[in-house]
């Protein structure tokens, strides 16, 4: 299933028109924030002669984007291994007319910019000298090599340009490095970076923030709030926006005019439904739930062609949109309100477990808490509302649902 499949019905819900295709000037701001997420500046040694080149190496999926760049740059090469594939520029002529001119022009926001800076350095050496290295020079290239990309330490920042965040820069960077994913059935984003980086992703916070509100059917819409938090292991900070008005009302507005080059579209406009299905409260009945369920399993990881989840069916999504609500979200009601609305309709709160498939004795549970004490677990805990009709095993065998699996009536 690809972009095109889900993006009419996206459309049609926000009453927008389809996104233009990108101009030129839009392209390189889109392809510089691509390279700072997926791009590679490449300087080694063959032997006694100095290389290099630039590297984006994708998914296979995504090979199309790797020609449509081969195809702007004017040359290169796209070749294919297994589940990904990969465009490589090592033509001088090229590196030195197309791509150092662009990104002198518009330039890469994170530490990348250290390794492109190198990569220049190694490419003007070699357009006025011999590829062949030795005494001075072998120890100058060896130097240069050995403190690039993974392996290098030293980072002036008095070196990196002034971060102005622009649409189409962010854009491609979301391609890159972005993720439109579910945690529990409730939606988020998020962008994640070495630490080393974290002026960028202060820079997006400030750029996010600052968004209008694009859905003017609501009132007293939420600004964003961005989250950062720092994984001290990973040494990973990661930007993080989960409140579903913010989501909905300005960061899914702002997106959805913007032409998605990669695969990660398919990504999007699914993380929309599913960010609708909240919204308007569709999430709050069974069908609703499950659409979530299996747009939560197929999104990421899951819409690979090498991975062999099923994509939602556009007929299936239609059919839970054609439900009538009965509640309806007002200009005034905040998510938060219009969930209450829809507690206040269940007159019933029952609760199936099933181990490994099989129903568990005691089932249906009139209460979170009998249910956890039937798994031997305490009746404070939260497990059943972070996992019911998610799909997903907890302790790697239950699972919980509001109504009876029919695949299975065996009793524990």
């Amino acid at each position: 299933m690809n972009a095109m499949s889900y993006l009419p019905i996206v459309l049609r819900l926000l009453n927008k028109p389809a996104p233009e295709p990108l101009t030129r000037e839009q392209f390189s701001k889109w392809l510089t924030g691509f390279i700072d997420g997926e791009g590679n500046f490449q300087v080694f040694l063959d032997g006694m002669r100095l290389r290099v080149a630039f590297r984006i190496r994708l998914h296979i999926d995504d090979i199309g984007v790797l020609h449509t760049i081969k195809a702007f740059i004017g040359g290169g090469s796209v070749t294919q291994s297994g589940s990904s594939c990969l465009y490589t520029l090592s033509d001088l002529r090229l590196l030195s007319t197309v791509l150092l001119p662009l990104l002198n022009e518009y330039k890469l926001f994170t530490t990348k910019w250290f390794d492109y800076l190198d990569f220049k350095s190694a490419v003007v050496f070699l357009l006025d000298n011999n590829s062949r290295v030795s005494g001075e020079g072998y120890k100058w290239a060896l130097a240069l090599i050995q403190g690039m990309n993974s392996t290098r330490s030293n980072f002036d920042y008095s070196l990196m340009p002034t971060i102005v965040i622009n649409a189409y820069w962010l854009l491609g960077f979301i391609e890159g490095e972005g993720t439109f994913g579910f945690k529990n059935l409730s939606p988020y984003f998020q962008l994640g970076q070495h630490t080393r980086s974290l002026a960028v992703l202060t820079a997006i916070s400030a750029y996010l923030s600052a968004l209008p509100n694009g859905f003017n059917f609501t009132v007293n819409s939420p600004s964003i709030v961005v989250a950062n938090t720092l994984n001290k292991r990973t040494s990973v900070s990661v930007l993080s926006i989960v409140n579903v008005d913010a989501l909905f009302d300005t960061l899914l507005f702002f997106l959805i005019s913007m032409p998605f080059q990669t695969r990660k579209g398919v990504d999007f406009y699914l993380w929309a439904l599913g960010l609708y299905l909240h919204k308007f409260g569709y999430f709050y009945l069974s069908s609703g739930r499950s659409l979530l369920v299996a747009i939560a399993s197929y999104i990421n990881t899951g819409r690979y062609s090498t991975n062999l989840d099923k994509a939602p069916a556009p007929t299936g999504i239609e059919e839970v949109l054609a439900t009538n609500l009965p509640v309806t979200l007002t200009p005034e009601m905040s998510h938060l309100a219009l969930a209450q609305a829809f507690s206040r309709l269940v007159t019933s709160r029952l609760i199936y477990v099933y181990d490994m498939g099989i129903l568990v004795e005691g089932s249906p549970f009139s209460t979170h808490g009998d249910a956890l004490v039937a798994i031997g677990k305490p009746r404070t805990g939260a497990a059943v509302k972070r996992y019911i009709d998610t799909g997903k095993l907890y302790m790697g065998r239950y699972t919980f649902h509001s109504s009876p699996n029919t695949t299975d009536d065996q009793k524990l």
